[in-house]
């Protein structure tokens, strides 16, 4: 039990040197948010793409849907 509680501090301790240690120090972080609408291509990157592959995704299970039941019969 000693032990255990040994090997956890030790884990605590080194833990938040290992997090921090591989924040990367020349990425520059911004605080504010992505302004969707200042331009045509944050709309379609965004807003479009997504929910065009979402619709494609479910156009395509159906299609696989009828299929299998085409098979069956």
């Amino acid at each position: 039990m000693k032990k255990l509680i040994l090997y956890f501090g030790i884990v605590l301790t080194i833990l938040p040197a290992i997090v921090f240690g591989q924040r990367p120090t020349s990425v520059p972080y911004d605080t504010e948010p992505v302004g969707f609408f200042e331009s045509p291509a944050n709309i379609i990157i965004y807003i479009v793409l997504p929910l065009l592959i979402v619709f494609i995704y479910f156009l395509w299970r159906r299609k696989i849907k009828k299929e299998e039941e085409d098979e069956n019969l």
